[in-house]
Parts: structure tokens; sequence; C-alpha cells
């Protein structure tokens, strides 16, 4: 049976004796999963792997990373997400996970009908002297964003017309530009201080070699909430 690793209590009883050494454990098979929540209106949720449920919901916007054990190299795992009250299945999912590889498995949408998006992460390291992003637009109400780092003339804009909960391709930017400046505005063909919409605060936490996951979103799940810039770091091999 399969089940959040970091959730697991493995018990493997032996006896011990002054001329026989224990047995060695099998190997265990896993796979990663970092799991987001970012549905407007439901303060948490609760997540399910292959019918195992997680013990306790999970807020609106807190990173839950945990592994998966596999019963072969290759296997379809399912992701069941559970509104934390009524226990009601909100969106269900089987994902195909490899041994050793890292997931991203992010619920958004509205709340009478989120989606699951599932993508591998890209664990290899950056370039030296650059910073990897991926970028996710769930703040409901914005039409597609463009994103700009560094400055906003035409060569510092890294994301171009991305839509409602979709998630850019990965892409490396010098690690100077990402601490200057990280700015969303609204989609134009060319930069419009106007559409404007957010200008990240927290540049100097970004590190240079490192890998990120940011995602335009409300501050809290309340739909009236203010639109913020969430950073997550994400895993590097």
């Amino acid at each position: 049976m399969k089940k959040l690793f970091i959730l697991s209590i493995l018990f493997s009883p032996f006896l011990l004796s002054c001329d026989k050494e224990p047995e060695p454990e099998p190997e265990k098979i896993r796979s990663y999963c970092y799991l987001y929540h970012f549905v407007p209106e439901l303060g948490s949720v609760i997540w399910e792997i292959d019918d195992i449920e997680v013990p306790e919901p999970k807020d609106y916007s807190v990173l839950l990373a945990g592994s998966v054990l596999l019963e072969s190299a290759s296997e379809e795992i399912s992701f069941t997400v559970k509104h934390s009250g009524t226990k009601e299945v909100l969106v269900s999912q089987l994902v195909p996970m490899e041994q050793d590889k890292y997931y991203m498995i992010i619920v958004s949408g509205p709340a009478d009908a989120p989606s699951l998006l599932i993508r591998e992460i890209d664990t290899s390291r950056p370039q030296a002297g650059q910073v990897r992003f991926q970028a996710y637009h769930a703040a409901n109400g914005q039409s597609s964003i463009d994103i700009y780092m560094g400055g906003s003339t035409p060569d510092k804009r890294v994301v171009s017309d991305l839509n409602l909960l979709s998630l850019s391709e990965s892409f490396e930017v010098q690690d100077f530009d990402a601490r200057a400046a990280i700015t969303f505005t609204a989609h134009s063909e060319e930069y419009n201080q106007d559409s404007v919409i957010l200008t990240s605060l927290y540049n100097d936490q970004i590190g240079s070699g490192a890998s990120y996951l940011t995602v335009l979103a409300p501050f809290t799940f309340e739909p009236a909430s203010e639109l913020t810039i969430w950073l997550y770091s994400l895993p590097l091999e």
C-alpha cells in the first residue's frame, strides 16, 4: 500500500541473537511530491494518497512535501483532494510517478470545480550565477499576465501571456535580476506602468543557484483578499 512516507511508521520486527545479524530491510522505492492548495473560499483541504488520508487538513498556501512508497519503479498513484469539513471529494486524479523523481501537484480554481495541475520538477542545477523559476497564475479575476525580472525592458520579460491556472515553463535569470525586482503585470504587448499588479518584496531571500516556484494568488483564501506573490523553494539534485 502506498502512502506519504513522511506519515508512514514502518515496523520490521526481528529477533536479535549473539551469532546472527538481523536481515537487512529491502530498499524502499520512493517518489516525491510537493503539494499546494490555492482554492479560494477553502481555508484548508484534506489530501488523500491512494486511499490514505494525510492526518491533518492542510491550510491554504501551505506547502506539503513528502514521499510516496512505490511497489515498482513506475506506478500510477491516486491523489484526491477533499473538503476539510464535509469530506466531500473535490477532485481526484491518477498521477504516473517514477522512482526518485519529484512532482509538483497544485489544486486550484473555483471551490465548486477545482482542478489538479501535475508537473515533474526539474531538479538539475541552474547555470552558475543564475536562478531557476517556474511561475503559476492563481489570481482569480485577473486575465493573462506577464512577468519581468530586473527591469521593464523587453529583454527583462521572462514570462508572457500566462493564462489563469497555468504554470510557466522553467526559465533561468541572472541572480542580480531576480533580486532587483520581480514584477507581475497584466498582459500587454509592451510594458505599461498602469498594468502593474505587484512587485515582489522578498528579493533578498533569493539565492544564487536555487530553484523556486512563484505564485500570484490571494493572500488568504477569502475571495476579497488582496493579491500577493508566494515564493517556494524547489528541490535540486
